[in-house]
């Protein structure tokens, strides 16, 4: 049941209605930006709504199941939201932000406001530097999948979490962080190989680690997951590309990961009792069932037998 306020609703009721959707994303730092199924901008609750063409609420539908109406689901034409950028996208900005979509008489904003629907934002393309939003996600959604996990010889844990969640870690990674910065980056691979100028202080064990920028282009909240570093030449490849070309200068920082073994929570981490795996886990040996399972860093118990 919607909650609508009383002159909205004998507005809807009069059947002569001057009404118009407005869509508000909300990015994860609190900017908000709008737009509006009508042909002028709409200002409303402090937030410029724009007119935008290509926004078609029409195909946002559910039923009393929860299940999705037509084919398209909660999605959006593409719509490239103004004030959103393209490099705010590649940034990751737009990670986690929200939408809220609602009904009102443009004519009197004064009667308030319907909640037609609410949600996280999906999937956010960019084609030739102009960000495309096509997908919203229902928090409705939400209670259509599955809760629950699968057995895994390894840690299902984010590594730095709150341990009191089905993914919680229980490490204080933030004490971790090592800070340091570009000295030199590499002309084949810009955006993936670099030279830090001191990462002496960084544990080499376990051989896994996370980068987060702090200064330049690539400043985020994400955590790019390092390929390989040498601690003696400070050499850092990244596994996948940063948004932006690497410049020499440029602020980073760096701790270890975790590689998920039960032998690393307990020995590195003395985390095991919150290790989120099932280390026990028989498996057979390789040679007789193809992938029975991934062996366990060398010398441990959990080794695979030859």
């Amino acid at each position: 049941m919607r909650n609508i306020p009383p002159a909205l609703k004998a507005h809807i009721d009069s059947g002569c209605t001057t009404l118009c959707r407005l869509l508000k994303i909300t990015l994860e730092d609190g900017r908000e930006f709008g737009i509006t199924t009508l042909d002028r901008n709409v200002e409303f609750q402090g937030v410029t709504y724009y007119a935008q063409n290509g926004f078609d609420p029409s195909i946002i539908a559910t039923d009393t199941s929860l299940g999705v109406d037509n084919a398209e689901g909660y999605s959006l034409y593409s719509v490239d939201v103004p004030g959103i950028t393209a490099e705010m996208a590649q940034r990751g900005e737009l990670d986690n932000a929200e939408w809220v979509m609602y009904l009102v008489n443009y004519k009197d904003l004064s009667m308030g406001a319907v909640v037609l629907d609410a949600g996280d934002i999906g999937e956010v393309r960019t084609v030739r530097d102009t960000v495309f939003v096509p997908e919203l996600l229902s928090y409705a959604m939400r209670l259509r999948q599955s809760i629950g996990h699968v057995d895994s010889r390894t840690c299902r844990a984010v590594f730095g979490t709150d341990p009191n969640s089905q993914t919680g870690c229980g490490v204080n990674a933030d004490s971790m962080w090592v800070s340091a910065s570009v000295a030199a980056v590499s002309t084949d691979e810009p955006k993936v190989t670099f030279i830090a100028d001191d990462v002496s202080a960084v544990p080499t064990t376990p051989a896994t680690w996370r980068v987060r920028w702090i200064s330049g282009d690539n400043v985020s909240s994400r955590l790019y997951q390092v390929e390989a570093m040498d601690a003696g030449s400070g050499q850092i490849t990244l596994i996948e590309p940063l948004p932006f070309v690497v410049q020499i200068g440029d602020q980073f920082e760096i701790r270890p990961d975790c590689d998920k073994w039960f032998e690393t929570c307990r020995d590195v981490y003395s985390n095991e009792i919150n290790f989120k795996g099932e280390n026990l886990i028989p498996v057979g040996q390789a040679s007789d069932t193809p992938g029975a399972g991934i062996p366990s860093p060398v010398g441990s118990s959990g080794d695979i037998e030859p």
